[in-house]
């Protein structure tokens, strides 16, 4: 009897274990969200709703804007939401969600981080909200590529170091508010070294044309 006793507990305690470890496999699915099925306006309307001021960007843009500026192929993406601030001359903020086909992602994903090199410059030579540009967040889950350049107006005449470090504050509400979704939040942009094409200096806001040849972000 001592011996069936002993067996039974052991195979309780085994049983035990197997499932647990089974709960696990299943925790570790959902949080890696293998299975996310929302389109780009849905994870748009999501990261609006989750972030609140840090997410500043007004304007939808349109078709045209993606194939246009961003470059993109529309025919190999399923579903897409763009968007970027009504004040674009000088808040360089965008978000740029895709949900593409099959085999289109990393394509995707090279296009947006050639507009972001775009825009970095601009803000390079301007100085213009450079801290929030350099935390821009380039995420690619499966087939989902994201382009995000986000944070609430910060205090433009603060040092260097103080935007910085409120640029990195409001980057890591976008980490989470991505991973909540995804399960994860690798950046995968590229900062290109400065080439040395920085005046240092502020745009000045009382200028009604920009220099030849530069392109207002999301104008």
């Amino acid at each position: 009897m001592k011996r069936i006793l002993t067996f039974v507990l052991a195979l309780s305690m085994a049983l035990s274990l197997a499932a647990c470890g089974g709960k696990a496999d299943d925790n570790k699915k959902n949080d890696n969200n293998t299975e996310v099925t929302m389109t780009a306006q849905e994870i748009m309307d999501t990261l609006k709703e989750k972030l609140g001021d840090s997410f500043d960007c007004d304007v939808t843009e349109d078709e045209t804007r993606m194939s246009g500026y961003w470059g993109l192929d529309m025919t190999q993406v399923e579903s897409w939401a763009s968007m970027s601030n009504s004040n674009s001359a000088i808040n360089p903020s965008a978000a740029v969600i895709l949900k593409v086909k099959d085999g289109y992602a990393q394509d995707a994903a090279a296009l947006l981080q050639t507009g972001y090199e775009q825009i970095l410059s601009y803000s390079r030579i301007y100085n213009m909200d450079l801290q929030k540009v350099l935390q821009a967040r380039l995420f690619v889950n499966g087939n989902y590529v994201a382009l995000l350049i986000l944070d609430a107006q910060g205090d433009w005449e603060a040092s260097d170091e103080v935007q910085a470090k409120f640029a990195a504050e409001e980057a890591a509400k976008v980490d989470e508010a991505w991973s909540g979704i995804f399960g994860s939040a690798d950046n995968s942009i590229t900062i290109p070294e400065d080439d040395g094409s920085s005046n240092g200096g502020f745009f000045d806001m009382g200028d009604d044309e920009l220099p030849d040849g530069e392109i207002m972000i999301g104008g």
